[in-house]
């Protein structure tokens, strides 16, 4: 009964890590998703209206989807220590809270709007966020790309992982 037990177990497990990296792909893909519609958002907002920086973070933190949506609101909540930091810095900090979500790559590309958005006029940053989004969308397409091809097999080597372990543990 132990060894049956044991065997499901390990079966299980090799699955559950195949299983959890295809749910690390699905999460980057839906993050990235978020954060170009976010960015798409603040491109309109730019053009139509250009709101003061502490008034858009808030359109785009209550607009948004998660983790978009909790990354626009800690940039919200970091003004309040404007003096004491740069806008650079409290864009860069905000985007390494979102460790999980995106992986450096992804946040590099983000980064680069930090120094942009609240120092040049409309048209600049308009310009700056156009840049991004659509890096971000070529990252979403590779990512579902990825997990469109790997994603089957990610589950399957797991499975086979822990099916390999049982065999030869018995």
């Amino acid at each position: 009964m132990l060894k049956l037990l044991g065997a499901v177990l390990l079966t299980g497990g090799g699955l559950t890590l195949g299983l959890k990296a295809v749910g690390g792909l699905v999460r980057r893909a839906e993050a990235l998703s978020a954060f170009s519609a976010a960015l798409g958002l603040l491109e309109g907002e730019l053009a139509l209206r250009s709101p003061p920086m502490p008034d858009l973070l808030d359109i785009l933190a209550r607009q948004a989807k998660p983790p978009a949506a909790e990354f626009f609101d800690a940039c919200g909540r970091g003004l309040a220590g404007l003096g004491e930091s740069s806008f650079r810095e409290i864009w860069a900090r905000a985007l390494e809270s979102l460790e999980g979500a995106l992986d450096r790559e992804d946040r590099d590309i983000l980064l680069e709007l930090g120094p942009v958005l609240g120092r040049y006029d409309g048209e600049e940053q308009r310009r700056a966020v156009s840049g991004v989004r659509q890096r971000l969308a070529g990252q979403e397409k590779l990512v579902r790309d990825k997990l469109r091809r790997e994603g089957r097999a990610y589950g399957t080597l797991g499975l086979t992982l822990g099916l390999f372990l049982t065999i030869l543990l018995l």
